[in-house]
């Protein structure tokens, strides 16, 4: 009895070794059977046989488990991926049709075939197994094309996850950098954003742009230091890109650096001289400062440059109009230039109290007030339902005493 005793327990390791090998040929084998059949029930097999061997002490360690598992798991995302797919057949468009699909397959099953090729790779020290390593490059497209599809869906913090899965397997592919900075950025995860953007910067990928996009989140994180020392540093390598000047000009404009928000709008017009935005936003400034407000908002005294300021801010809404015929807000600021300037006439005129003086002065008011009229009703042609557009011409009409179009003005306001 003892002799057979101490055989058994000797054997027993022998057995148990022999029996989670055979589970990893059982799951090849069921493997073959789902490729060929497409029975659901053998892919379970498969699935419930490695890793049954892929917890086993004894064949956890062995390349040839992993592999076979990063397989099986593989299949079984394509397989639920091809589920969300027959479900969509309804949706005529096949783009859209995959990336619904994409969006609603969960992406668990990729990370654990990811998991497992990474450990098989590592063990694999013969290169038994390189051709069926090749499949972690397909697990990160399937990673990129989710992010893509969650991306293109507006959904930044579900883009986020895939794009990193996707970037953390190739580690190179710029493109996949990129679309973590942004869809970090997009998301407000901005630590993450900065971590990206400066991964970006490091390989010069993006040039000023990425330097633009890197500050804007500092500034978003309320870090104005960090934003304007990255901004410098930009500059400083990028001096001639348009967009750090524009970022920049940005920046003091929200700081009421007015004069320095001009010269760069200078230099950007000078670049673009065809956009029509820059010369608005030039004009803009220069209308405020013809126009200064204290911090209440109420108006204060008109600077000495006054008449030279109307003029450059008149000069730059007209270029942005001819560059862009349908630019409601440089149509609009035109038009309140224009009234606003007749309503300082009139003040003027009212402390006039020679009679013929009178009279020229509150003409030229007037003439005012008709130069505001046919572009404030071209800006309300273009936005029909903007109240302050129709608020500015109802004030225009009671001046001029335009009574017919006074009363259709007020029945819109009304409405």
């Amino acid at each position: 009895m003892k002799k057979i005793t101490v055989l058994l327990l000797a054997t027993l390791p022998v057995f148990s070794g022999f029996s989670q090998s055979s589970k990893v040929v059982n799951a090849i084998n069921y493997l073959k059977d789902y490729n060929s059949t497409k029975d659901p029930e053998s892919l379970q097999k498969a699935k419930e046989n490695i890793d049954l061997a892929s917890e086993n002490a004894d064949t956890k360690d062995k390349a040839k488990t992993q592999v076979i598992k990063g397989q099986v798991y593989m299949t079984i995302y394509e397989a639920n991926k091809k589920i969300q797919e027959d479900k969509l057949m309804s949706v005529a468009d096949p783009n859209k049709r995959t990336f619904a699909a994409l969006q609603n397959t969960p992406t668990t099953e990729l990370g654990i075939a990811y998991q497992a090729y990474t450990k098989g790779k590592a063990l694999d020290e013969k290169s038994n197994y390189t051709a069926e390593l090749r499949n972690m490059a397909n697990i990160s497209i399937y990673y990129d094309n989710t992010g893509r599809s969650f991306y293109n869906a507006k959904k930044y913090q579900e883009a986020l996850a895939a794009f990193e899965s996707a970037y953390e397997i190739t580690n190179t592919d710029t493109t996949l950098l990129y679309f973590c900075a942004t869809s970090a950025d997009l998301a407000k995860d901005y630590p993450k954003a900065v971590n990206y953007y400066k991964k970006m910067l490091a390989i010069k990928q993006g040039q000023g742009a990425t330097y633009s996009s890197l500050m804007n989140v500092y500034l978003a994180m309320k870090d104005t230091v960090s934003g304007m020392d990255i901004l410098k540093k930009g500059r400083q390598s990028y001096p001639n890109d348009i967009n750090l000047v524009i970022s920049e000009t940005n920046y003091f404009l929200r700081v009421n650096k007015s004069q320095e928000a001009i010269n760069n709008l200078n230099i950007a017009i000078q670049a673009k001289p065809t956009d029509a935005n820059l010369y608005l936003v030039r004009g803009n400034i220069y209308d405020n400062l013809a126009n200064p407000k204290d911090a209440s908002g109420k108006d204060i005294e008109k600077p000495k440059d006054y008449s030279n300021l109307l003029g450059l801010a008149e000069t730059d809404y007209k270029k942005a109009i001819e560059l862009k015929l349908d630019y409601f807000d440089a149509l609009y600021n035109l038009g309140v230039l224009y009234n606003n300037q007749g309503v300082e006439l009139n003040k003027q005129a009212d402390k006039i109290t020679d009679q013929k003086k009178y009279e020229a002065a509150n003409t030229l008011a007037t003439a005012q007030f008709a130069n505001a009229l046919p572009v404030l009703e071209k800006a309300l042609e273009l936005n029909p339902k903007d109240r302050n557009t129709m608020i500015a011409l109802r004030q225009i009409y009671m001046r001029m005493q335009l009574t017919d179009k006074l009363k259709a003005i007020n029945d819109k306001l009304k409405s």
